[in-house]
């Protein structure tokens, strides 16, 4: 009993309970920081699979407004590594938004997908955004009376091409 409480067996006690203390908040510590560097590459990846998807639209957007030829082939295989990008680094609504977008593609209803997944990609790296399809629009067409022309377009296109479906069923 005498052996437990004395004085050097206290010291040897506490000297190895300190030094477990400071291993264990070490590798805390170190894992911590394994996790930060993890979640900056990641964020850093999804970045840039966003900013490569849009700058894809806008290459394609540019090209239209010069009235030049677009080179489909890249621009195929630039959304394929999109698909992949956002795939792999994408929040779950962006992924969502991405699909929706693709399913889309080639009837009226692309540009109200189109718009919605730019606005999942603000909400994925903002955390909120205050933006409204209109406000992104105009960022496109850059003058509200083209911007009102242009819904009105769309509207009517798409309740044609949904009669069309319709009695294609």
């Amino acid at each position: 009993m005498d052996i437990l409480f004395s004085k050097d067996f206290l010291e040897f006690v506490s000297i190895i309970l300190s030094a477990l203390l400071v291993i264990l908040g070490w590798q805390y510590k170190r894992r911590v920081e394994e996790m930060k560097i993890l979640q900056s590459q990641l964020s850093e990846r999804k970045h840039k699979a966003y900013a490569d998807i849009i700058t894809t639209f806008y290459s394609v957007l540019a090209d239209v407004k010069k009235q030049q030829e677009t080179d489909e082939q890249t621009v195929n295989m630039r959304m394929l590594e999109s698909k992949r990008d956002i795939f792999m680094y994408g929040s779950d609504k962006v992924f969502r938004a991405f699909n929706n977008w693709l399913e889309k593609a080639n009837t009226p209803m692309q540009f109200d997908a189109y718009l919605q997944f730019v606005l999942s990609i603000r909400k994925d790296i903002c955390g909120k955004t205050k933006l409204k399809q209109d406000d992104i629009l105009l960022n496109l067409i850059q003058d509200k009376q083209e911007l009102e022309k242009f819904k009105a377009e769309m509207e009517s296109k798409i309740k044609e091409y949904k009669s069309q479906t319709r009695i294609s069923k």
